[in-house]
């Protein structure tokens, strides 16, 4: 047992200095003895040498493949850290730095359950340093800033005149300023990240605001719609009371139908009547209506027609049709609930309109409330 620990320091020591001919003789040789005393235990130990051996001679490929067998072929309870710091440092060597920081972690895992790791692994924090200030990942790197600088102190106090040999990337005064970079880097970044919390959150509380205002203006315009045609329908229902009622009695009323200079209030009345009855059949329904169609079918032209519906019914032909189209769709959205589950371009083709643009753009002139909205709020009173 003594004679094959002197031959792993010994080819060890050379390794180091780079003596590689003088270990293919010692390697062989132990090799040799192994087999000739059935000592197969001790094998993966030599070839865990190989593996080094092949690192320090830049033999990446092979350093690999050797202390990878190494590691499967043990059959101890030990942690076997050099091997995993070897096939980290040739993972990384090869350009496969993902894998290596794999390996490497590894050993940070046995230093956060023992506190304590070898000195010759000290430059595994430096690698991973390295690598998670290439990621861009700030939190890593400061924490291995820390732990490294932690093991520093623990090696100059426990390893002091090794200590002072070792070669390092990062020294103690490099570590610091890192640390303090990065520090001040993750304050400036938590100061950016509260900013920016805040400004969303106001924005958010704006916006809710502004939204849970605009539900309740469309909540008052609904009532007051519903109210207004409430009304409407109230005072209809008397106006067609009243008229018949009175119509025995009914004299013409010359000064309302003499409005317009130059037209013959007959002829006003006359036209006046027509229109009622086109009301009533829903004619203003056809999408082809138009004021010339319309006036020729009243037998008038345009130009007395056009001052008849500006006089009579106080808006221009195009927002009269329009007003009617609405009232009769939100009659039937009021009344009817199979109307309530069509879309607005349904809607908008029974009621004549060209388009469900130009319908939805009416409707909010006339009523300042979204047909969507409308039909939504008529739903939710059911």
């Amino acid at each position: 047992m003594y004679y094959i620990y002197s031959l792993m320091s010994l080819i060890d020591s050379n390794t180091k200095l780079s003596r590689f001919k003088e270990n293919k003789i010692l390697l062989n040789e132990a090799f040799e003895y192994i087999d000739k005393n059935k000592l197969e235990q001790y094998l993966p130990y030599f070839i865990s040498s190989e593996g080094t051996n092949a690192y320090y001679n830049k033999d990446y490929e092979t350093a690999i493949k050797k202390l990878s067998e190494a590691v499967r072929l043990y059959n101890d309870q030990w942690q076997h850290n050099t091997e995993v710091f070897y096939l980290g440092l040739s993972y990384w060597h090869i350009g496969k730095k993902k894998l290596a920081v794999k390996y490497l972690e590894e050993l940070d895992k046995h230093y956060n359950k023992t506190k304590k790791l070898d000195p010759q692994f000290r430059s595994a924090y430096e690698i991973l340093i390295k690598y998670y200030k290439s990621t861009g990942n700030t939190e890593k790197q400061l924490e291995y800033i820390n732990k490294l600088m932690t093991l520093d102190r623990s090696y100059e106090k426990n390893y002091k005149s090794l200590y002072q040999r070792i070669a390092k990337e990062y020294d103690t005064k490099k570590l610091v300023a890192e640390k303090n970079r990065i520090e001040s880097k993750l304050k400036n970044q938590r100061i950016i990240f509260i900013t920016l919390f805040i400004i969303l959150l106001v924005i958010s509380v704006f916006f809710g605001f502004r939204i849970y205002k605009e539900k309740q203006n469309y909540k008052k315009r609904f009532e007051e719609i519903i109210d207004q045609l409430n009304q409407e329908s109230s005072t209809e229902e008397k106006l067609m009371v009243d008229s018949t009622e009175k119509v025995e009695d009914q004299k013409f009323d010359y000064d309302f139908y003499n409005k317009i200079p130059g037209l013959n209030p007959l002829f006003v009345e006359n036209i006046l009547k027509q229109l009622d009855v086109f009301e009533k059949e829903n004619k203003f329904l056809d999408s082809q209506i138009s004021q010339k169609s319309l006036s020729d079918d009243l037998g008038t032209n345009s130009t007395y027609f056009s001052k008849i519906i500006n006089t009579y019914k106080g808006k221009n032909f195009t927002l009269y049709i329009s007003d009617l189209r609405l009232d009769y769709i939100i009659d039937h959205l009021r009344n009817d609930v199979k109307y309530l589950n069509m879309d607005v371009k349904e809607l908008a083709t029974i009621a004549g309109f060209s388009s469900a643009e130009n319908f939805s753009d009416h409707f909010r002139r006339k009523f300042d409330l979204k047909p969507s909205v409308f039909m939504k709020m008529m739903k939710s009173k059911l």
